[in-house]
């Protein structure tokens, strides 16, 4: 499953059907009045209201995957495959793979 993270695409308005984000967060919108918005947290059931100026409508975009293989070992964290590399594995190869996405190199 690929990962996916918000990128803002403007200042909140009532006609975006969402999501929407409030501090970097994914927030739900329940409703507005004036300048003032009712919203809450998807894994939360309390809500709370913020100025419509603190909301954001975003969308959801695929982040690539990327890890290191030395010597059959798998690393998330680059600079660990190159130590384990330089210290314990020098006659493997440290290979760097990243996860190809759909619209990527054109």
């Amino acid at each position: 499953m690929t990962q996916t993270k918000l990128e803002i695409i403007g200042p909140y308005t009532p006609e975006y059907e969402g999501p929407f984000s409030f501090n970097g967060e994914k927030c739900l919108v329940h409703g507005t009045l004036g300048t003032q918005v009712f919203i809450s947290r998807p894994e939360s059931d309390k809500g709370f209201i913020v100025n419509t100026f603190d909301i954001r409508n975003v969308r959801e975009v695929p982040v690539a995957r990327e890890f290191w293989v030395v010597g059959g070992l798998m690393f998330k964290d680059e600079k660990e495959a190159r130590r384990i590399h330089a210290n314990a594995m020098t006659r493997s190869e440290l290979i760097h793979v990243r996860e190809v996405l759909p619209g990527d190199g054109e």
